[in-house]
């Protein structure tokens, strides 16, 4: 079986518009349930400096399922039109815009959710993302034991951490994510 897909995306919103955002993100979450290859959805709002500004971890069981199936929803299109609408976006409109930073990946170790963990499925949970970049490949593949060695660790320790997913960067093969929630 092929490791799992996500994509982790960055999305700068303008000043003042996280109350709207909320209102963009009820629905969106909506399209997770109907996409046949989709499995996960998680968004939250950046605590850490920037107020208006989103982060998101979408997972699915095969790149065609974001590539595809998601982008081409109904409710994405509906969705989207209004963000452009309302301009949510801080520096332009669009889906080729510079406010959305994407990343795609393949599930390398770790875990999304907990069996022990009674509020696995909290909408109250607070994440964090880091991003790492190795010198090459080499020096990647052993960043990347090193996280799932980490990610390991978490897993049997208290339910304090509902997440920690060690994710290998498709594109950009120095760079490898690290999930937390």
């Amino acid at each position: 079986m092929s490791p799992k897909f996500f994509v982790i995306a960055r999305v700068v919103g303008r000043d003042g518009a996280i109350d709207l955002w909320k209102d963009r993100l009820v629905e969106l979450c909506k399209v997770s349930a109907t996409e046949p290859y989709g499995h996960s959805y998680y968004w939250g709002r950046d605590v850490d400096g920037e107020p208006d500004t989103l982060w998101g971890l979408e997972g699915y069981t095969h790149p065609i399922g974001f590539f595809i199936d998601h982008v081409s929803s109904d409710i994405f299109k509906r969705e989207i039109a209004l963000v452009d609408k309302d301009e949510l976006l801080r520096t332009a409109q669009g889906l080729d815009s510079p406010d959305y930073d994407l990343h795609h990946y393949d599930e390398y170790a770790g875990f999304l959710k907990r069996a022990d963990d009674t509020e696995r499925d909290s909408m109250r949970s607070f994440v964090v993302v880091k991003h790492y970049w190795a010198k090459s490949e080499t020096m990647r593949s052993e960043m990347l034991d090193s996280l799932a060695q980490f990610a390991e660790g978490l897993a049997s320790s208290s339910p304090q951490v509902q997440s920690a997913l060690v994710l290998k960067e498709c594109r950009d093969t120095s760079m490898a994510s690290l999930w937390l929630r």
